[in-house]
């Protein structure tokens, strides 16, 4: 099959920006990286040309794309299904059976392998699965594959290949990644294109104090009827919290934590997929490998890397459709706030008032302003006694911490 006749076989309309770049520099003798947010296509951007390139007359193994999840695996099986392609293909993930696929590969090679890094290994041990020969090497969803630890295994994998053509596609390439990069990557064709992926996302900010975070969710919650809300809560310990809260407001609410056994795990992305929830709890471990439509994603907290703020909000806003995020912070955040703004987040900030959510005038210029009046009702000394200017320096703090918290109390 051609590229042509593989994207007329999807009934592609068109192309997105990071599909174009990559199947117009795919057969140049270099390595690629490629940089786009979550859900503008990246999968297909590397799976057209690599179905268009396999031969079908070499009984071998030509194509690794290595994900992060049993889900991805999946999710990149069914991509590949879709274009009815006869390579014989094998998707290696937790359920897959050891002792059959042992067998099978005695006698038998796929030429496009689909996997996990621990399977992937599993399988190439013995020399089973002969991956020295592969030409095309993908790692899709690198940035997670880097965040979760699997750097070392990546490493063995291709530590055992004769110069294959690496591909790497990535939300956000972190500092991390870069020794990876000119390790194996060398030369490289980069493309980025998340300027031309502008999704269409309005990001809410709300301000809450440290003990009122879930009292903001609750109140937040009782104004929003999302099609799919994820929300994102990073501490284990603070997710059956959030879970009980919303079940006990009579909302169909769901949870996804990294404590599910794999039966649980299915049985619950079933339930998700079926529409039986309007509220997800997860963590960025437990969200990995998830794929649904999400109007809104609303951040409890902020991601320990925040790098993974993108990831989040890449959820939502896929495939030119609009999304919502919400993300909740108290003044412990203030620093990360800042640092997500220097990534390229512009955050809109709002209040709760009787009548919904309401845009919040610039929190700098009010507080300045309120800070300013309450210094000028200090009453000013009729004598100059010792240490005076610093009881004055203390009554000035004194009077903006007050000022500053009468702000707020008014905006709650």
């Amino acid at each position: 099959m051609t590229i042509e006749q593989i994207i007329k076989e999807l009934k592609f309309a068109s192309l997105t920006p990071i599909q174009t770049e990559v199947m117009k520099n795919f057969n140049k003798n270099q390595h690629i990286v490629g940089l786009a947010p979550t859900g503008t296509g990246k999968t297909h951007a590397y799976l057209i040309p690599i179905i268009a390139n396999i031969d079908l007359n070499i009984n071998s193994l030509q194509a690794i794309v290595l994900v992060p999840t049993n889900e991805l695996v999946n999710q990149v099986l069914k991509m590949f299904h879709e274009t009815n392609s006869t390579i014989r293909v094998k998707a290696y993930d937790a359920k897959t059976d050891k002792k059959r696929e042992n067998k099978w590969l005695e006698n038998n090679q796929p030429q496009l392998v689909i996997s996990t890094p621990s399977k992937l290994i599993e399988f190439s041990k013995d020399n089973l699965l002969q991956i020295h020969k592969t030409k095309y090497f993908v790692l899709d969803e690198a940035d997670m594959m880097f965040d979760f630890a699997f750097l070392s295994e990546i490493d063995q994998i291709l530590d055992r290949m004769i110069k294959p053509k690496n591909l790497l596609f990535s939300a956000t390439i972190s500092e991390n990644m870069k020794p990876f990069i000119n390790k194996y990557f060398g030369n490289h064709i980069y493309i980025d294109t998340t300027k031309e992926h502008e999704l269409k996302i309005e990001y809410m900010l709300f301000q809450t104090r440290i003990k009122n975070r879930l009292e903001m969710l609750l109140e937040i919650v009782a104004n929003l009827n999302p099609y799919m809300a994820l929300i994102f809560v990073s501490k284990n310990e603070n997710q059956e919290e959030v879970y009980n809260a919303l079940r006990n407001k009579g909302l169909k609410v769901g949870m996804m934590s990294s404590k599910l056994s794999a039966n649980q795990r299915k049985n619950m992305i079933k339930d998700i997929s079926d529409l039986k929830y309007q509220y997800v709890v997860v963590s960025d471990l437990a969200a990995r490998g998830l794929d649904f439509d999400i109007s809104h994603v609303i951040n409890y907290d902020l991601p320990y890397q925040l790098e993974f703020f993108k990831h989040r909000s890449g959820r939502t806003g896929r495939m030119e459709k609009e999304g919502i995020v919400i993300t909740i912070a108290d003044d412990r955040d203030s620093r990360k706030i800042q640092r997500i703004t220097e990534m390229g987040i512009s955050f809109n900030r709002y209040n709760i008032a009787k009548s919904g959510f309401v845009k919040a005038i610039s929190k700098d210029n009010k507080l300045l302003k309120v800070e300013v009046e309450a210094i000028k009702k200090i009453p000013k000394p009729k004598k100059v006694k010792p240490n005076s200017r610093k009881k004055n320096k203390e009554k000035i703090v004194e009077a903006k911490r007050k000022a500053r918290k009468k702000l707020y109390d008014k905006t709650r």
